[in-house]
């Protein structure tokens, strides 16, 4: 069994705690919040510790394998460095953390301890998801060429007024970008594998608060695949994506749930009678020849897949790797560096990120001295 403590009951965390009491390979053994009244109330009917903090948590559990870190984002990277240095497996919600320079620490850390290292980037467990991970991964499209992928919904200021620390670039290091659509931009790169060259837009269209409430960036894969991608909270729902290969397209689009968990209200997969290399090669084809797709929908099966919990415990316990590792959220947060990086600087940023660069930038961020867009 995996001795497995929480820290931060509030929201994701609570989840974690209410799975933790039923799991047949773990045992919650303690809880950490500063609100310790909400956490003895949580745990009022298991045997498990309260503490007030991660480092009288560290101090004083014994025997303790694991730990879930459910807090606001700029306090993942060091609360999973302290974890990591007592010898403990961590899972940490998304984002891994809200510098790259950070997330290196972490992988490097989990390496040298030689402990697991999960994130909660749960949209790969997804069935609609993985799904679309088979078909492009089968070639039943050919090779991506092109990709337009729109996550967009609507945040009152209520929700920024319930949890003001979402509000700041200290404190949540974005915010669409890496508050909601770090989801979407860790499916791209699971999808379409390591980006290479970044530019972007963003804007604060009308919130009270400083970070980004709009994000326009186009982005080049080492793959060749081009993605065009917008995502925001000042707009209407809707979760849009088309992707297009050389032999085919698949068209997936929700405007009920922009966090589609199964099947989305349209997945469809349109095949071309030829790949566009041969249509486009034709010596006999017509000035305006086209390809047609012959369009089905697409069934996502009964599939049974793990939790990012399962996986995480599965990986402490028995080895191997979960489903979302250090590295590849790392990836994803690299990713989200360089699209504020392009954005805000207004130029073409190129993966490997600058390190140093974005962390000057983010230091500007904060104090002021660097600022987005408005639409007035």
């Amino acid at each position: 069994m995996l001795k497995t403590a929480v820290v931060g009951v509030r929201g994701v965390g609570r989840g974690h705690v209410q799975a933790l009491t039923r799991h047949a390979r773990a045992n919650l053994v303690a809880v950490a919040d500063i609100d310790t009244t909400a956490a003895s109330a949580l745990v009022e009917a298991v045997d498990a510790r309260v503490c007030a903090s991660l480092d009288e948590l560290l101090d004083d559990v014994d025997g303790l394998d694991a730990v879930i870190i459910a807090t606001p984002h700029h306090l993942h990277a060091p609360m999973s460095l302290a974890a990591l240095e007592r010898g403990l497996h961590v899972y940490v919600e998304k984002p891994i953390a809200i510098r790259i320079s950070d997330a290196d620490r972490m992988v490097e850390a989990a390496d040298r301890a030689q402990r697991v290292l999960a994130v909660g980037h749960q949209y790969r467990t997804y069935a609609g998801n993985h799904r679309l991970k088979q078909i492009i991964d089968s070639g039943a499209i050919g090779q991506v060429q092109r990709v337009v992928w729109q996550w967009l919904e609507t945040r009152p200021e209520s929700y920024y007024d319930r949890d003001p620390w979402r509000s700041s670039w200290a404190h949540a290091g974005g915010g669409v970008l890496l508050n909601q659509a770090s989801h979407d931009i860790d499916l791209l790169c699971w999808l379409l594998g390591p980006p290479e060259e970044v530019s972007a837009t963003l804007m604060n269209r009308g919130h009270r608060h400083e970070v980004e409430d709009t994000a326009v960036a186009t982005v080049r894969f080492a793959s060749g695949a081009l993605a065009s991608l917008q995502f925001s909270t000042w707009d209407r729902c809707l979760n849009y994506r088309q992707i297009a290969g050389e032999s085919g397209s698949i068209l997936w689009q929700d405007e009920r749930n922009a966090n589609v968990p199964d099947r989305p209200e349209v997945f469809r997969i349109g095949r071309y009678e030829r790949p566009l290399t041969e249509l486009i090669g034709r010596k006999d084809a017509a000035l305006t020849g086209r390809a047609v797709p012959a369009w089905e929908d697409v069934d996502c099966g009964q599939v049974a897949l793990p939790s990012l919990l399962d996986s995480f415990i599965d990986a402490a316990l028995d080895g191997g790797i979960p489903i979302t590792d250090g590295r590849s959220a790392r990836v994803t947060t690299e990713l989200i560096c360089a699209i504020l990086l392009a954005g805000i600087r207004r130029e073409v940023i190129r993966l490997p990120v600058d390190r140093d660069l974005f962390d000057e930038l983010f230091d500007d961020l904060i104090a002021g001295r660097a600022r987005l867009l408005s639409s007035s």
